[in-house]
């Protein structure tokens, strides 16, 4: 009797000794478990920039998460291995490893765990990210508050809107011209920053919804026409069409005019591919640090800019200056000077021509400081937007861009040819031009620095 209560009372001891084992194991395995997670990433991508802050803040603040953050262009090897491994086709980034899923994208708003073919992986919402961590881990991680904005979007407008209605408490002391540009100037003002402040309300993935529903075409065509109206490519060829006025044929005037402004096409579409070729390596390479800094330069040129609409061509101007004025004025009048002494000497009107080309190639050349803002907001979409072919897609669209610049320029021939009378660029049409360069500048320039992914256009 006594050694069966001895056998019961081992048996039981073993038991309770095995369970106390086991218990400790499973709290030692449970406290010791770490889920790895993989974030790809490129810095010129605007999305990867949103989803970084997250993933560090879940890796320093949660210790059972140990994410490994990898820069596509520094690690080739590490990205190729993982595209291999789950057999992913699409290099697009951002891209989150958690277990077996992968996600493509990012966005701050929640969704539904959305599954796409074509990226062979789940749409990167905030929230699926965070539960897939939590539902590998079984337990929830401590991420980041949430900031949240009382204000509607839409009330924003209501700032200008008053800001128009006080034209009529202060008509009477708006009499004088400087005093009405000063006025009209803070109503621009207002409404640039009413829309910016308006997209950053917006939520992100309305956002890029509707840049990616944009047809790019569209952008180009709207961002070409308004770098069209160029003041220093107004005033350089009113300045030579108005001298061809002086050779009393309008049929010189046709072609002298068309080969300026054919050759400033060629000559425009040249130097955007170069500024595509280089700007493509920096992004690629530096990418939020350099659009950090082309928003800041078009910033800046948008406000020199629209400062030039209050004060012209006073202190900073991206204008021509008086010297160059006059030197190209120089060049114009020895072309006209060959036509019109080209009589039955067919060498003097090549020479005319050819001497059309180089005026054409001086004047792009130093005009550069008034042409090379808009087409760095327009390399910075083209960027992104090819993805294939990506050299026949540059050559493409820069084309496309070029020859939508010069619509306005052939306006001007055109009208030069009908009414056949010497004319110039005024004052007031150099500041509205300015003004309206401007405003296009200044508002793009502050979309690259706060919104960049608004130019993720088609």
């Amino acid at each position: 009797m006594q050694i069966k209560n001895l056998n019961k009372k081992l048996i039981s001891f073993c038991l309770i000794l095995l369970a106390t084992l086991i218990f400790f194991t499973s709290f030692a395995h449970a406290s010791n478990q770490e889920l790895n997670v993989y974030f790809f990433y490129n810095q010129a991508c605007p999305h990867c920039v949103k989803q970084k802050p997250l993933m560090e803040y879940i890796d320093k603040n949660n210790q059972e998460v140990k994410v490994y953050a990898y820069e596509v262009t520094q690690h080739p090897d590490i990205w190729q291995e993982y595209l291999e491994k789950y057999q992913i086709s699409n290099e697009a980034v951002p891209r989150t490893f958690i277990g077996e899923k992968s996600f493509i994208g990012y966005s701050e708003e929640d969704g539904n765990l959305e599954y796409s073919s074509v990226f062979n992986g789940y749409t990167g919402y905030k929230n699926q990210i965070i539960q897939a961590i939590e539902s590998e881990l079984g337990k929830k991680i401590n991420i980041p508050a949430q900031k949240k904005i009382s204000i509607s979007a839409w009330q924003i407008f209501f700032l200008p809107g008053l800001y128009a209605v006080s034209y009529l408490l202060f008509k009477n002391k708006l009499q004088g011209e400087q005093s009405k540009r000063y006025w009209f100037g803070g109503l621009i003002a207002t409404l640039i920053i009413s829309i910016f402040i308006f997209i950053n309300l917006i939520p992100d993935t309305a956002i890029t919804e509707f840049s990616q529903q944009l047809p790019f075409p569209l952008f180009v065509s709207i961002i070409a026409f308004a770098d069209g109206f160029n003041p220093c490519a107004f005033t350089v060829l009113i300045i030579l069409l108005s001298l061809l006025t002086y050779t009393k044929s309008k049929k010189d005037m046709a072609i002298v005019g068309s080969t300026f402004i054919t050759t400033s096409a060629v000559i425009y579409f040249a130097f955007i591919m170069i500024m595509v070729l280089l700007g493509s390596i920096f992004l690629e390479r530096y990418g939020s640090i350099f659009m950090l800094i082309l928003g800041t330069l078009i910033t800046i040129a948008g406000i020199i800019n629209i400062k030039d609409f209050f004060f012209f061509k006073k202190a900073i101007s991206l204008s021509l200056s008086e010297s160059q004025q006059l030197e190209i004025t120089k060049r114009a009048s020895k072309i006209v000077r060959d036509v019109q002494t080209v009589g039955q000497d067919k060498k003097k009107f090549f020479a005319a021509l050819f001497g059309t080309i180089l005026l054409a190639i001086v004047v792009n050349v130093v005009e550069l400081g008034c042409t090379a803002i808009l087409p760095v907001v327009y390399m910075t979409s083209l960027v992104n937007y090819c993805t294939n072919n990506i050299w026949l897609c540059y050559g493409f669209w820069t084309a496309v861009y070029a020859a939508i610049y010069i619509i306005p320029l052939f306006a001007i021939l055109f009208n030069f040819i009908y009414s056949f009378k010497s004319a110039r660029l005024t004052e007031m049409q150099g500041r509205n031009l300015k003004l309206f360069g401007g405003m296009f500048m200044l508002f793009f320039g502050l979309i690259m620095i706060f919104k960049p992914e608004v130019l993720m256009f088609g």
